[in-house]
């Protein structure tokens, strides 16, 4: 799909052990392309966990994103100390 202008944005962290929502696909693309249904756009990996896991995201005080509603919602990149 590079070839095509279509980036699917591949700098997120990965997916965090106990996150129960739903991911958010960013897509930008450099010029119109028609992208039709079961067309691979992308690809999505799983790696087995390994060790214990102290605290699972969904049990963090600060997960901003845990309890969302069964629908996109923005950033909350605000909430973040720098």
């Amino acid at each position: 799909t590079g070839r095509l202008g279509i980036d699917i944005h591949a700098t997120a962290g990965k997916g965090d052990v106990g996150f129960c929502g739903n991911w958010t696909l960013e897509i930008s693309v450099k010029q119109p392309v028609r992208v039709y249904r079961g067309m691979p756009i992308g690809q999505l990996i799983y790696f087995p966990v390994e060790g214990n896991i102290e605290v699972k995201y969904n049990e963090k005080k600060n997960a901003k994103y845990s309890g969302q509603p069964n629908k996109p919602v923005e950033s909350m990149m605000w909430k973040n100390s720098f």
